[in-house]
């Protein structure tokens, strides 16, 4: 009896995981063997894309690690199954939904805890990681992938990424990381950020998810739009440079467009589309209309420069703020000084003691290193 297409996603999925039997050691076999005994018609209807894929596995599968090349196709098949929902018998195209899809369920399918990661993590084709110690630099090139740390006297590493998959690049609680995306797209992330991107852009738009808060200088291709995916937004750019803030613990996404242009869409169906000009910041909230106003750029973009440019800022908000950036526990001793606000500039290359002391002088409290963090008190 021929399994339906769930049963085939368990069976993929114990496969990969080792934990099959024999028997369904064989179904899955025999499933690869019957995909390759294409009769021709299938790939007409597939998208240039997988038609590609599938010519490239084919003289893969071909070579002496023919084991190895099937385990790496069948781990490429079982995630479009699972998390794209489609298997490559597929008989129709893929639709940008599905491509959109795919990023979302992909990138929110990794579970990494940013509080507990100690160094920034790159994750490629899902299965490979590499721990990047200090402030942490990738770049790719026509050579590849270049890998750099911060720490002095380390070299740069070079890697290959398969073209095909998505990455993902988790920077922790107290680390700070820059990325070139394959376009030439700079990206600064900030602490407690988690960004998932294809390793090649392909098709006719440029696509990438976060959760946290990232400045993107986005290379100017205006045949290939850049899009940025966030809680349940849509940043739409040509070539511009904007900052986005969306961490899953706060209610909030803000984007904030220093030049060129944007357009952000919201909703099921991506719709209602507001247009940013300089000098605004777009707000949106879960199941709420986007409000535009003019802001204060600085305030909203210097931290990927090394300072905190405040305003005014709620004090709750900027101990939030740091808290991530240090990765250490900060707490009010009082409920009622959550509505003292703080001004100035903050430089973030300075020690953490160094940052709380001039807090406690500024706003007339006392900062106390304790077991559980540090206490602001009167």
């Amino acid at each position: 009896m021929k399994p339906t297409k769930l049963k085939m996603q368990k069976l993929i999925d114990r496969y990969l995981k080792g934990k099959s039997t024999e028997e369904e050691k064989r179904i899955v076999d025999d499933w690869y063997d019957q995909i390759n005994e294409d009769d021709g018609n299938a790939e007409q209807a597939w998208a240039s894309k997988q038609a590609m894929l599938k010519q490239q596995l084919h003289q893969k599968l071909n070579r002496k690690e023919v084991q190895v090349r099937k385990l790496v196709w069948l781990r490429t098949a079982a995630a479009a199954i699972v998390l794209i929902g489609i298997t490559v018998l597929l008989k129709v195209k893929m639709s940008e939904t599905d491509t959109k899809t795919s990023l979302f369920q992909y990138a929110t399918s990794q579970s990494i805890d940013l509080k507990r990661l100690k160094e920034t993590r790159l994750i490629l084709n899902q299965e490979d990681s590499l721990e990047l110690k200090g402030s942490a630099k990738i770049a790719y090139n026509n050579d590849g992938l270049v890998v750099q740390t911060g720490l002095e006297g380390q070299k740069e590493q070079r890697l290959v990424a398969n073209e095909e998959a998505y990455s993902t690049m988790a920077v922790p609680y107290g680390r700070r990381a820059e990325i070139v995306l394959p376009d030439g797209t700079k990206v600064w992330l900030n602490s407690g950020t988690q960004i998932t991107y294809p390793n090649a852009f392909k098709g006719d738009k440029r696509e990438v998810f976060i959760q946290g808060e990232a400045y993107f200088e986005v290379a100017h291709n205006k045949e290939k739009p850049f899009h940025v995916y966030a809680k349940n937004v849509d940043v739409k750019v040509l070539g511009t440079s904007f900052n986005v803030r969306a961490y899953p613990d706060e209610k909030q996404l803000k984007t904030t467009l220093v030049e060129g242009s944007v357009a952000l869409s919201y909703g099921a169906n991506m719709e209602n589309a507001v247009k940013l000009t300089p000098g605004k910041m777009a707000v949106y909230e879960t199941d709420k209309k986007i409000v535009v106003a003019n802001t204060n750029l600085e305030a909203h973009t210097s931290w990927h420069l090394g300072y905190l440019y405040l305003k005014n800022e709620p004090l709750p908000d900027l101990l939030k703020t740091l808290e991530r950036y240090y990765n250490v526990s900060i707490h009010l001793a009082d409920n009622g000084e959550e509505e003292r606000s703080f001004s100035g500039r903050l430089g973030l290359q300075q020690d953490i003691k160094e940052v709380m002391e001039i807090i406690a002088l500024t706003t007339g409290h006392s900062a106390e290193k304790t077991e559980r963090g540090w206490l602001i008190k009167k």
